[in-house]
């Protein structure tokens, strides 16, 4: 754990249980690479601030005044805690102001978010409560940074893609990978990585059932967030939704979409022909690949595995 050291204002911060502390720290810290060091409260990262018998004042003045937006985590252990109670009395306290001011921008400094099952007093049933919970870390940024234009786009620093790095590490960081029983995918994994690797595809193979999906998010998250390099994850079994699983492949690639019109060979063409041009590092995962078509299946094997012999910034799974 590496601390921060403490702004005048955070621009967004989380209040959860201990439960979901492990989804809520990727969201955490995939929102804190956007907005940039510092910018984000996540109670482990300030721990040599909290701590004391002050602790819940503390935090509730995060709360109340000392973010912009304040995010509930919302399951049913976050009700039933008594710290997560006190924060919770905080930020329904900065609603209650909120409604009393006529101010527009106040009422959006609130946003409730599932992690988990269960209900939380003060939050009625009509309260829409998006569920992140099977969402992309990134489009989950995207709601936090949308939510937070409503408030101030002046505090939001804009997101430079030039600042993506330009070549694969020599040495690969510890990846986080929290599942067991896995340790040659995570290694081959980590060697696929490395600059100097000799083969960039890596075929994963398994029975239905098996965790291979779960596995390939893992990847996605690590490459994204703690590598911070452009990722792709195509899950075929989304091409009944093509259009919305193309744009988010796209900008988890930090690329604009290919033209709708296109089929999808095409697109994925398209999407190549722009990664060439650019020439940085990009890992394109694809899942569930037994049921695509045998159009995508040639587009695969006949066009992108053998462009890899050139293409040595680019990886594939």
């Amino acid at each position: 754990m590496i601390s921060r050291n403490l702004p005048e204002k955070f621009l967004v911060a989380f209040s959860f249980a201990g439960e979901q502390r492990e989804l809520v720290k990727a969201i955490a810290e995939a929102v804190e690479k956007r907005l940039g060091r510092s910018t984000v409260f996540f109670d482990e990262w300030y721990e040599h601030y909290i701590a004391g018998h002050d602790a819940d004042l503390r935090l509730q003045k995060i709360y109340i005044d000392g973010c912009l937006l304040a995010i509930v985590c919302v399951s049913e252990r976050y009700g039933n805690k008594p710290w997560t109670r006190a924060e919770h009395r905080a930020i329904r306290a900065r609603q209650m102001k909120a409604e009393t001011l006529n101010d527009e921008q106040s009422k959006y400094q609130i946003l409730p978010i599932r992690v988990g099952d269960g209900e939380v007093e003060g939050i009625l049933f009509n309260t829409i409560v998006p569920d992140v919970r099977t969402r992309r870390v990134s489009r989950i940024v995207q709601l936090i940074i949308d939510r937070l234009q409503l408030i101030s786009s002046d505090d939001i620093p804009e997101y430079d893609a030039s600042a993506v790095k330009t070549f694969w590490p020599e040495t690969v960081p510890a990846l986080y990978w929290p599942m067991a029983n896995h340790k040659g995918v995570r290694d081959a994994f980590s060697t696929l990585l490395r600059r100097d690797v000799p083969r960039r595809f890596l075929p994963l193979r398994g029975t239905s059932e098996s965790g291979k999906s779960h596995i390939t998010w893992q990847m996605f998250d690590n490459v994204r967030h703690v590598l911070e390099l452009p990722c792709g994850r195509f899950d075929f079994k989304g091409t009944t939704t093509i259009d919305e699983e193309m744009q988010t492949f796209s900008a988890d690639l930090n690329m604009r979409p290919p033209p709708a019109g296109l089929r999808l060979t095409e697109r994925f063409s398209h999407l190549l022909n722009t990664l060439k041009q650019s020439a940085r590092p990009a890992l394109l995962i694809f899942d569930t690949y037994e049921v695509a078509s045998n159009e995508a299946q040639g587009w695969v094997e006949r066009q992108l595995l053998p462009s890899l012999i050139r293409a040595t910034w680019l990886r594939v799974v």
